[in-house]
Formats: C-alpha cells, structure tokens, sequence
C-alpha cells in the first residue's frame, strides 16, 4: 500500500521531529529558541528561494519578493509569540499543519477533481476536507490550549486553512514556474525548509493582523 511505503513512513518520522522542536519554540517561555530556529528558517528558505529563481533577471523577483514572501510572514510568526500569549503560536502551528495533513491524506484516499495544473497531487476533495476538518476542530484546540479570542473561533479557523492552502499554492505555483519539483532536500523525503513553511507564509502573517485587530 502506498501508506506504508518507506517514502512515506520516513515523512512521518521527519514530520514529527519537526513538528515537536517548532512546537517546543513556541511553547517554551524563552524567546531565544524561537528566535534560533526562525533565523535557521529564514537563511534557509532565503537560499532555497534563490536556488529556485536563479534563472531569473528580474529584479522583482531577487530583492522585493523575498521580502515579501519570506522576510515579512517570519517576522509576523516571531511576533505572535513575541507580543501575544504563548499559546498563541502554537495553535496557529497546530491548525495549519492539521489543514496541511487532512488535504494531503484525503486528496490521497479521495481526490479524483485537480485542483490546478499548477500542482497536480492536489485535489478539490483535499481542499474541501481541509477546510472542513480545520473548521471543525480549530474551536476545540483553542479550548485545550485555554485561548480565549473576541472572534469567531470556527471564522478563524477557516480562514487559518483556507490561507495556509493559498501558502501551499503560492509555492507550487513559483517551483512550477521555474521547472523545480521541492525547493531543496534538507528535510529528504519532505523536500526543503520552504516547502514545510510555505502554508504559514500565508496563515502566519493573517493571523497576526487579526490578533492585532482583537487584542489590541
């Protein structure tokens, strides 16, 4: 079965190790872990960005995009924590990476509908799951980790997905356009540093105008 390929079981293994050190940043009360893994990523993904586009001649692209794209979303992610409750964080980290896994594990076992040509693994049925899965336990998450947000707990979990699935295509849609399938092989079998936070370029900077919106 192709979930129990050794490509797979190794995704899950790096998943997890990823998934705990961000989580254990984002958590702890230090601010100094996060501030070391947050600058890994962003070295990290600044180079796979310019491996990606190292083809291209437009300025654009080499010196406003980057900061755009990478640069700004990691500063608002190191922000969240920086100016907000710990938790914060670490439910933003939590529903994205639930809206990630459900549109993979359904378009998988479900999807037959492309989503785009773009990226053709994903499907309609994974974003929709996505969307629906992420909704649906966003508010139960935010009770486990004792947050408590003057907004709609099921709006703002959509949006989480539907932002952090935007992230995912932003990226697809740049490796597309210059001929890369990941944007490195840090990661092995999950491909580079960018192709794990592309969903919270996206998802991390929304949600930080919204606790701005909020809380302030």
């Amino acid at each position: 079965m192709r979930f129990l390929s050794k490509d797979f079981s190794n995704r899950i293994i790096i998943g997890i190790i990823y998934a705990s050190i961000f989580l254990f940043a984002a958590l702890v009360k230090e601010i100094f872990f996060l501030i070391i893994l947050l600058a890994f990523f962003l070295i990290t993904s600044l180079f796979e960005f310019y491996n990606i586009t190292r083809k291209t001649n437009s300025i654009l692209i080499e010196f406003f995009l980057p900061i755009i794209y990478i640069l700004i979303p990691i500063s608002c992610v190191f922000l969240i924590k920086f100016q907000f409750e710990n938790n914060l964080l670490a439910y933003l980290l939590i529903l994205t990476w639930i809206s990630d896994i459900s549109a993979f594990m359904i378009g998988k076992l479900f999807g037959k509908i492309k989503l785009s040509n773009i990226s053709p693994n994903k499907t309609i049925e994974g974003l929709i799951g996505s969307l629906v899965i992420c909704t649906l336990t966003g508010p139960f998450i935010a009770k486990y980790l004792n947050i408590e947000l003057k907004t709609n707990l099921y709006l703002l979990s959509f949006f989480i997905s539907a932002s952090g699935n935007f992230g995912d295509y932003l990226e697809s849609r740049l490796k597309r356009k210059f001929n890369q399938k990941d944007s490195g092989k840090i990661l092995m079998s999950h491909g580079g540093i960018l192709d794990r936070i592309d969903s919270l370029l996206v998802s991390g900077p929304l949600f930080y105008y919204i606790l701005n919106r909020t809380l302030n």
